[in-house]
This record gives C-alpha cells, sequence and structure tokens, in this order.
C-alpha cells in the first residue's frame, strides 16, 4: 500500500476518534447517573395539600397554612418547601411551628429535615412571613412572650436557622415591642 493510501485513510480515524471523544492519553468518561425525580415533592410544587402533610394539631383544630416558602437548602439540587403552620383556635391564642420538607423525597410522603419554633419556649410566635436568606430561613412572627399579656401578641419576633450537619440551628433571635397588638 502506498504512503498517500495509508495517510489517506488514517486522517478520517483520527478525525472519528476526535468525534467520538477518544485520545490515546485518557480514559472513557463515565456517564453522570441521573437521578429521576419526576414524582419528588420539588417537582409538585403548589400541588400539594401543605394540611395533610404538617403535623395535625393536637386538640382536633383545623390547620392553618400560613406561609410556603421554597428553596435549596440542603445544597442538593432539589427545592425544598418549609410551611408555616398553625392551628384553628377558638380560645386560645397557638403559637405557630414552621415545618421543612426535603425536596427531593417522594410527593407522596415528603422527608421531614425539621420543625422549628417548636423549642422557643416561653415565645409563643405567630408566624407572619417566611422566606430562605443567604442560605439560611428567615422567620418573621408577632406573639407573646413571658412579659407578654398572652390576650395580645405584642412582640415582633424574627428568627434565622441555618441548615448543616442534617439539622437546623437557630442563628439568631430578635425582639421588638409592638404597640400596635399583632398585625392588623
Amino acid at each position: 500500500m502506498s504512503k498517500r493510501a495509508v495517510l489517506f485513510a488514517s486522517v478520517p480515524m483520527l478525525a472519528l476518534a476526535l468525534v467520538a471523544g477518544c485520545t490515546s492519553d485518557s480514559e472513557p468518561k463515565k456517564e453522570q447517573e441521573v437521578v429521576d425525580q419526576s414524582n419528588s415533592l420539588a417537582v409538585a410544587g403548589d400541588g400539594i395539600e401543605w394540611e395533610k402533610v404538617v403535623e395535625p394539631c393536637k386538640s382536633g383544630e383545623l390547620v392553618v397554612v400560613q406561609d410556603v416558602a421554597t428553596a435549596d437548602v440542603t445544597g442538593d439540587g432539589a427545592v425544598d418547601s418549609a410551611v408555616a403552620r398553625a392551628c384553628e383556635g377558638v380560645d386560645e391564642y397557638g403559637p405557630s411551628t414552621v415545618e421543612v420538607f426535603d425536596g427531593a423525597s417522594a410527593a407522596a410522603q415528603p422527608k421531614r429535615l425539621g420543625t422549628l419554633l417548636a423549642d422557643v419556649n416561653p415565645d409563643k410566635p405567630y408566624v407572619d412571613s417566611v422566606e430562605f436568606s443567604e442560605g439560611g430561613l428567615l422567620i418573621k412572627a408577632n406573639g407573646v412572650d413571658e412579659t407578654s399579656d398572652a390576650a395580645c401578641p405584642e412582640v415582633v419576633f424574627t428568627y434565622r436557622y441555618k441548615f448543616s450537619g442534617g439539622s437546623f440551628q437557630q442563628e439568631k433571635r430578635e425582639t421588638v415591642p409592638d404597640e400596635t397588638c399583632g398585625p392588623e
């Protein structure tokens, strides 16, 4: 075979090897694992009936969903959900909690990452807003504490939580007096 024929035949083979991603000094690329999230909480979005997902009220009252915020708090790429909820009280002032759910978990059975505000006694916050901010969760609420008249939510609370090591840690608690007796 002539040198011209060998050269002519080797050029297309080299081009084919380059297009296929083959080189003489590297190993073939491994395929990236694809995770099916089609049934995940993150994909379900607004279709979730949060009243049925959050913890029920202890005395049988109706669950009131106050606010829902979404963002990737765990860093896994799936949008997680923070759900502020309270119980519809007849005679007494009932505080809120915020339940955070893993967006990568199944929508039919969401995994609870944590329940916030359940351990803030003597505070009894009633959530006004929940938002993900600067890698953490910011909760604003009106309520009562050990200095308040339990009939009037006269304290404005601001809580900040950070997710780290698989759980939430409270980073901040601020209080400001509210002369108007709660949100109008």
